[in-house]
């Protein structure tokens, strides 16, 4: 059973309206489709949805719902909620109480000493900009950043309020990083890197969380392995925390692609299966059907 729960639409960063990327995922062979526009925050973010459109977005999705209920698409109704601690949370009572079929929890956003608050996925100029502000050695700033990145997605998994936990490590973005893990910020197989990434996984134990294998950065461009990365991933399988794949789409044609690396890393980490949500409950389903 293919399905997808991260995809975006014109409600937010998306390049399309979310009845193209319905068509998309029935072209492609989903069973499943979920919508998970960025939520709304209460500051200016060019890339989330404004909270006027709430309603808006869930009367679209779910009359995609009616529409594709019968022609086999299942459609879901969900956000990517923003973390950001003291500011944003989905266990905020605007999403808490949105009736959603389902959440996505994401850490975008950090903030260090002398950068301020900025969001780690940006382009590379920018964020190159954001990060060489940081009031310290620079040799400094790309500990200080996955140590921040770090720290907040370990809040997230321990306030809880949301069913999927997105894209890892996204903090690797604008790494660059090679085979052998070093980057233009850090080193991602050192040991103060993998400390502070296995002890945010380690929060997952035990928690009703499914953590994505994301393709998208993969489908933009960004980067040329999914979210996260091997070791993390052998970590949650070591955890017993189980996974489901991710297009993170922000336009019909990242449906469906990289899904043979995400089955690839699935299954060098220990998966045999994958957890799909349909008919409103969490089922496993063999990488080979996905």
């Amino acid at each position: 059973m293919r399905a997808n729960y991260h995809t975006h639409c014109e409600f937010c960063d998306g390049h399309a309206t979310a009845a193209v990327m319905a068509q998309a995922a029935s072209d492609k062979g989903y069973s499943v489709l979920g919508f998970s526009s960025h939520s709304p925050l209460p500051f200016y973010s060019e890339g989330n949805m404004e909270i006027g459109r709430m309603g808006e977005y869930k009367a679209e999705i779910q009359r995609l719902g009616r529409e594709w209920r019968d022609k086999g698409l299942e459609i879901l109704l969900g956000l990517e909620i923003e973390y950001v601690p003291g500011v944003s949370s989905p266990r905020d009572e605007l999403f808490a109480n949105a009736g959603l079929d389902f959440s996505i929890g994401s850490v975008h956003w950090v903030e260090l000493p002398g950068s301020g608050s900025f969001p780690v996925d940006l382009g590379s100029d920018v964020f190159e900009a954001d990060l060489e502000r940081f009031a310290g050695p620079k040799e400094e700033a790309g500990m200080a950043l996955y140590a921040e990145y770090y720290r907040r997605m370990g809040l997230l998994i321990e306030s809880g309020g949301f069913d999927i936990l997105g894209h890892f490590d996204l903090v690797k973005k604008n790494n660059d990083s090679g085979t052998d893990g070093t980057g233009r910020w850090f080193d991602e197989l050192s040991r103060g890197y993998l400390d502070a990434a296995l002890g945010a996984a380690e929060a997952l134990k035990g928690k009703d969380i499914v953590v994505e294998i994301n393709v998208g950065g993969m489908s933009r461009g960004k980067v040329k392995t999914p979210y996260p990365s091997l070791l993390i991933l052998r970590e949650l399988y070591s955890l017993g925390v189980r996974i489901t794949f991710s297009a993170d789409a922000h336009a019909p044609e990242h449906l469906g692609v990289n899904l043979d690396a995400a089955r690839s890393l699935a299954a060098a980490a220990g998966y045999d299966s994958i957890a799909v949500l349909t008919k409103g409950a969490w089922i496993e389903c063999g990488i080979g059907e996905s």
